[in-house]
C-alpha cells in the first residue's frame, strides 16, 4: 500500500495549527457552568443587602467573602461574557440587568443595575487599578435614571484595587468605565500579541509543509529510478540463472 506522505504532513500541519490557536485562546476552554434565574438571590446578611439579576444566565462560580459575591465567566442572557464582577449591597436591593463592552475605538465597559433603597452599592468590573483610574486616560461615569450625573466624592468614590463605590442612589444605575489611552500594557505579552503570535505561527507552519512537500517531491523520482534499476538488475540475474540451468 503506498502511502502519500504530503497528506500527512498536511494533516499534521492542521492539527498543530488548531492546537497553536487554541493555546493562544486560553479563555475560549470549555468550563463548567451553573444556570441562575432572575429569581434567585444572592444576600449579604452583614450588609443587609441582596443581589438577584433581572435576566436568566450562567456563572462559573459565584462565592461571598469579605461580604462581596464574586462571580466569575458571568453570562448575562443579551450580554457578552463577563470574566470577573465583583459586587455588594448595603441597605439595598439591587437587580443587575446588563453588561456591555466595546473594544473598538474608544474602550469602554458599562453596568447597568436598579437599586431600592439608597445604601451603597461596591462593584469590581475586574479592571486591573491602571485600567481602572490610574492613569490619565481612564475615567468613570455614574448616572442615576439616565440624567443625574454624580460627581466623584460626592457619589462615588475608587478604592486603590479598582473597586467602585456609589452611595445613595435609588434606581436605575449606570456605571461606565471608558478608557481613552486603551492601555493595554498590564496584560500578559500573549494577551498583548496574541494576533501577531498566531499568524506567525501559522506564517512558520505554511512554510515547513511548502518545504517538505517539496524535499518529498524531489526525493520520490529518484526513489522510483532506484526500484526500476533494482528490479530490472534481479530481472538479468534471474535470466542469467535460468540459462545456466538449462545449459
Amino acid at each position: 500500500m503506498k502511502i502519500n506522505n504530503s497528506k500527512i504532513i498536511i494533516g499534521i500541519a492542521i492539527i498543530v495549527t488548531v492546537l497553536v490557536f487554541s493555546s493562544t485562546c486560553p479563555n475560549s476552554k470549555a468550563q463548567a457552568s451553573t444556570v441562575f434565574s432572575s429569581s434567585d438571590k444572592f444576600t449579604v446578611p452583614a450588609y443587609n443587602g441582596t443581589i438577584s439579576f433581572g435576566v436568566n444566565g450562567t456563572y462559573s462560580s459565584a462565592t461571598l467573602e469579605n461580604n462581596i459575591w464574586a462571580f466569575t465567566n458571568l453570562n448575562l442572557n443579551g450580554s457578552p461574557p463577563l470574566e470577573n464582577l465583583e459586587f455588594s449591597a448595603q441597605n439595598s436591593n439591587v437587580t443587575i440587568f446588563s453588561y456591555t463592552s466595546s473594544t473598538t475605538g474608544t474602550p469602554t465597559v458599562r453596568l447597568r443595575y436598579d437599586v431600592e433603597g439608597g445604601g451603597k452599592q461596591i462593584l469590581n468590573l475586574g479592571l486591573s487599578p491602571q485600567q481602572a483610574d490610574f492613569d490619565a486616560g481612564a475615567e468613570w461615569t455614574v448616572t442615576v435614571n439616565g440624567k443625574v450625573f454624580l460627581g466623584e466624592g460626592e457619589g462615588w468614590s475608587i478604592a486603590n484595587d479598582g473597586s467602585l463605590t456609589v452611595s445613595g442612589p435609588s434606581g436605575n444605575v449606570s456605571v461606565v468605565h471608558t478608557d481613552y489611552f486603551g492601555n493595554d500594557a498590564n496584560l500578559p505579552f500573549y494577551q498583548q500579541h496574541s494576533v501577531v503570535i498566531v499568524i506567525t505561527a501559522a506564517l512558520a507552519i505554511v512554510v515547513v509543509i511548502a518545504v517538505a512537500v517539496k524535499v518529498i517531491n524531489r526525493k520520490q523520482p529518484r526513489k522510483d529510478k532506484l526500484t526500476e534499476a533494482a528490479i530490472a538488475k534481479n530481472d538479468e540475474l534471474f535470466n542469467k540463472k535460468l540459462g545456466e540451468t538449462q545449459g
